[in-house]
């Protein structure tokens, strides 16, 4: 598949779902009154436009940011060998070699590369979003057995299982090609 296709059908995706969402939660709750996102119950946001607003933006830059990953794409790579997998996961995010545990606190000083990361991990993360919140509207409106064990717990449980799953294997696969490409280079 071209990169072109790939990237016109993973932003359909994208908007689709995040859009079906919105809509469902909409019917679901006019009033904001049972929404769970964390924008909602934690920030307290209350207006459905504002919310919309806050979404949308954060929509718009993750498919930036993949638009960039994909047409525009830096290597993320050390260019020395040896590194340890903790600290090439911090290199990938940060350009620099750390800890992995910098990943949690410090933000790269190269915008490009930010902007690279996050295509990267934002995109594989919205798109498995946008398949949990999916497949749970057509449950929640198909099937009353899952109504008794649905909650907010469950679904963000999953959502935050399955990112760091996602950033996990994205992480363990760029270290593999680092891995490859060094020992190629060795000649």
């Amino acid at each position: 598949m071209s990169k072109k296709v790939k990237f016109i059908i993973t932003t359909a995706w994208i908007l689709f779902s995040r859009s079906y969402d919105a809509y469902c939660t909409y019917l679901l709750t006019p009033d904001l009154s049972k929404e769970a996102n964390p924008l909602v119950t934690v920030v307290g946001i209350s207006s459905w436009t504002v919310l919309l607003i806050v979404l949308s933006v954060l929509t718009i830059y993750v498919i930036y940011s993949y638009y960039l990953s994909v047409f525009h794409s830096i290597n993320l790579l050390p260019k020395e060998k040896g590194y340890s997998f903790s600290n090439f996961v911090a290199y990938l995010y940060l350009g620099v070699k750390d800890h992995w545990t910098a990943t949690l606190y410090k933000l790269p000083k190269d915008i490009n590369r930010l902007n690279n990361y996050m295509g990267h991990i934002l995109t594989k993360c919205l798109v498995f979003a946008g398949v949990v919140s999916t497949v749970m509207w057509v449950l929640i409106n198909n099937s009353a057995y899952y109504k008794t064990i649905h909650s907010a717990p469950l679904i963000y449980a999953i959502l935050i299982i399955g990112c760091i799953s996602i950033t996990y294997n994205w992480n363990k696969s760029m270290y593999r090609q680092y891995l490859t490409n060094s020992s190629n280079h060795k000649a």
